[in-house]
C-alpha cells in the first residue's frame, strides 16, 4: 500500500536527520569581537569632543557627552566597511569619521591618555566659608 511507502520514506528521513551533526545546516555563527577596553587613538583630535552628535540611530541628535560610556565606547569602534556592488568597500563618510574620532577622543580624555587633552569641567565657585547662611 502506499500508506507503507510513506511510512519506509518517513522512517529514512529521520535516521538521515538523527545521523547528521546538530545545527549542521545552520549557517556558522559570526565570530564575535574581541571585548577590550582597548580603543584606538582618534586619528584628529576633536576640540570639544562631548558636544559632537550622534547622526544615527537611537540616540540621533544626542551629543556624545550625555551618553554612558558604554554607548561612545560603541561609536569609537572601527564599524564594518560598507560593500557596493562591485565588492569594493565605500569610504568612510565624513559625518562618521567625525563621529568615531571625537568618541575616541572623548575616552582619551577621561582616561588621561592624550597628550595635553583634558576633560572640561565647570568652573569652580569661589566660596567666602566665613559668609556661610546656616
Amino acid at each position: 500500500m502506499n500508506l507503507e511507502l510513506i511510512h519506509a520514506e518517513l522512517v529514512r528521513i529521520r535516521e538521515a536527520l538523527e545521523a547528521r551533526p546538530f545545527a549542521s545546516g545552520a549557517p556558522a555563527a559570526k565570530p564575535a569581537a574581541p571585548r577590550s577596553d582597548e580603543v584606538p587613538m582618534p586619528t584628529e583630535i576633536i576640540e570639544d569632543a562631548g558636544s559632537v552628535q550622534v547622526h544615527f540611530g537611537k540616540n540621533k541628535g544626542v551629543a556624545l557627552s550625555t551618553l554612558g560610556d558604554r554607548s561612545v565606547a560603541w561609536y569609537a569602534q572601527e564599524a564594518e566597511p560598507r560593500i557596493g556592488n562591485n565588492g569594493k568597500p565605500f569610504p568612510p563618510r565624513p559625518e562618521d569619521v567625525l563621529l568615531r574620532n571625537a568618541a575616541r577622543t572623548l575616552i582619551h580624555q577621561k582616561r588621561g591618555t592624550i597628550a595635553g587633552a583634558a576633560v572640561p569641567t565647570a568652573p569652580v565657585a569661589n566660596i567666602d566659608e566665613g559668609n556661610v547662611p546656616f
